[in-house]
């Protein structure tokens, strides 16, 4: 199983909230095969995805949705609506036809509804290459305008991305792994950003070393599990807007923790304008811990 499997499993197993779902089903169908009156057809090689996009259509429309399976050493899986009278249902309620190939953004009532978007259109066109052979996200979309429009909303979250013509379509790629990493913690892919972290810091550890014998794996996942969790402590901080009350002393340690997610305790040490010792770093860092394990409660 693919890691891209993997995360579009994952993401089936996100509950969505009911402000949610329209937004969801919007990025599945936007970005699908086909969405019109005469075709809204999902066609994808993961079966779990058009089971849990029938299930999705079923639930909030009442539709009936067929899944058919094809190809031949690797397999693919059509959902599609049968009934004219059901198609017509779908597109009303993401008011189609309003615009020309374009976001209708009204469909997107929180924050939230914005990330269900973007993971229905992942489920419908994205692909990860698995981390450990490269750092890539590709989402293949029908027409240049939708492209621009989509690489433009993921921009507003702090997810950069390129563009770039693909056959007959175009292809909206990633190939930071900050902002691929930036992007799955935005669909709520929290496992695979996890697992991709320590993929990608593994991998960068080995290239430095050229493969030495003597890599302490253990130690890495260490530092990659506590870097996530401080930057996790830190960007909760500052959604919260406690992070600008905190001293400065601990405000700058935090940046230094953000702006340097792959480097352990010692290398950040060395990177610290006021000469911290490593004990020192970590002293600040455990406040900071603290600090977020006090407002959180």
């Amino acid at each position: 199983m693919s890691f891209c499997t993997d995360i579009k499993n994952e993401l089936t197993e996100i509950k969505t909230k009911n402000c949610c779902k329209t937004a969801l089903i919007y990025g599945f169908a936007l970005f699908g095969r086909s969405f019109n009156a005469k075709r809204i057809c999902l066609q994808t090689e993961n079966e779990k995805t058009a089971k849990f996009y029938a299930k999705m259509l079923s639930n909030i429309y009442g539709v009936d949705v067929h899944i058919k399976e094809g190809g031949g050493k690797q397999k693919t899986f059509v959902a599609e609506i049968p009934s004219e009278f059901d198609r017509l249902k779908v597109l009303a309620s993401v008011d189609f036809g309003v615009y020309d190939g374009s976001i209708y953004r009204d469909n997107f009532y929180r924050d939230c509804c914005i990330q269900s978007f973007v993971r229905g259109a992942f489920f419908a066109c994205g692909h990860l290459t698995d981390p450990d052979k490269s750092y890539r996200v590709d989402f293949y979309i029908k027409n240049e305008a939708l492209a621009r429009e989509f690489s433009s909303l993921l921009a507003e979250h702090s997810i950069e991305t390129r563009i770039s013509k693909c056959g007959n379509g175009f292809r909206v790629y990633i190939k930071k792994n900050e902002m691929i990493v930036n992007l799955l913690a935005f669909m709520g892919a929290s496992n695979a950003s996890l697992q991709f972290i320590e993929a990608s810091v593994i991998k960068s550890f080995s290239n430095k070393t050229n493969r030495a014998s003597n890599c302490d794996n253990a130690n890495i996942n260490r530092t990659v599990l506590a870097s996530e969790k401080q930057r996790n402590a830190i960007k909760y901080l500052i959604k919260a807007k406690q992070f600008e009350l905190m001293p400065e002393e601990l405000k700058s340690v935090a940046r230094l923790r953000l702006d340097n997610p792959e480097l352990n305790l010692k290398q950040l040490a060395a990177l610290s304008k006021e000469g911290l010792t490593v004990s020192g770093l970590n002293h600040r860092l455990k406040r900071i811990m603290e600090i977020y394990e006090d407002i959180k409660k």
